[in-house]
């Protein structure tokens, strides 16, 4: 029995099928670890070179100057979480914290993901509580295409959008876009205890969506190709052995 391998297919076949491999390993390569649950600090510890969910890469995480007069969250007392897989990364920043009357704190930080096709956005905010004038809000700035300027909010460089969520009254939000390559992300965590109340920690949700990448179908059109290719070129084989 005879291997046919590269030998039985023509030049021009043998280009496309090497310019496939090439593309889908151009599109699915990454030299960074697996995301796993870790403090804000050590993911900023990570660098550009960031870390994987999937075919998706969350990188370049680092902290931001915040509200005046807000009592910044240390980076060591922020927990992330990541989510989901290629088509639907995501990533969770958990605080434990209370704010009583007069006290605002708040978790202000940045990151960005690539390695997708991105064509929508949502946030969430859980197991967050507050009394009277007391208040914990997550709110998401995001750059669809580009980065952010030094401020990490404005100087967005692609499309500029925002989602808002308050505890107790706007527990989501989401919104969807063109498909880019890049997303920045700015996360603001707030919890401010008004003149009266407490605002108490939670949970602010970050959940991407991803959709095919073009090199995908390329790659996947191409192996159909040449498996039928292959296939005619058998059976064409074995109708000239038989009419030996």
């Amino acid at each position: 029995m005879k291997t046919v391998l590269f030998g039985t297919l023509g030049g021009d076949m043998k280009q496309s099928l090497s310019l496939a491999l090439l593309v889908f390993a151009m599109a699915s390569g990454s030299s960074a670890a697996p995301c796993g649950t870790g403090s804000l600090a050590s993911y900023i510890a990570l660098g550009s070179s960031g870390c994987t969910i999937g075919a998706d890469t969350f990188f370049d995480f680092r902290t931001l100057s915040g509200i005046a007069g807000a009592t910044p969250i240390s980076a060591g007392a922020v927990t992330l979480d990541p989510l989901g897989g290629t088509f639907d990364p995501g990533i969770s920043a958990t605080v434990n914290v209370t704010a009583n009357a007069g006290n605002l704190f708040e978790a202000l930080f940045t990151f960005k993901i690539s390695g997708s096709f991105y064509a929508g956005d949502s946030i969430a905010l859980t197991n967050s509580s507050a009394s009277s004038d007391g208040a914990v809000t997550g709110i998401q700035n995001f750059c669809a295409g580009g980065t952010f300027g030094p401020s990490g909010v404005t100087g967005c460089t692609g499309v500029a959008g925002s989602l808002l969520t308050l505890a107790g009254v706007q527990n989501q939000d989401s919104t969807s876009f063109r498909p880019v390559t890049l997303l920045s992300v700015t996360d603001d965590f707030t919890f401010d205890g008004g003149l009266a109340g407490s605002a108490s920690g939670g949970t602010m949700t970050n959940r991407f969506t991803a959709v095919p990448e073009p090199a995908a179908f390329f790659v996947t059109a191409m192996g159909l190709a040449f498996a039928a290719a292959y296939v005619s070129r058998l059976e064409k084989k074995g109708g000239n052995h038989d009419k030996v």
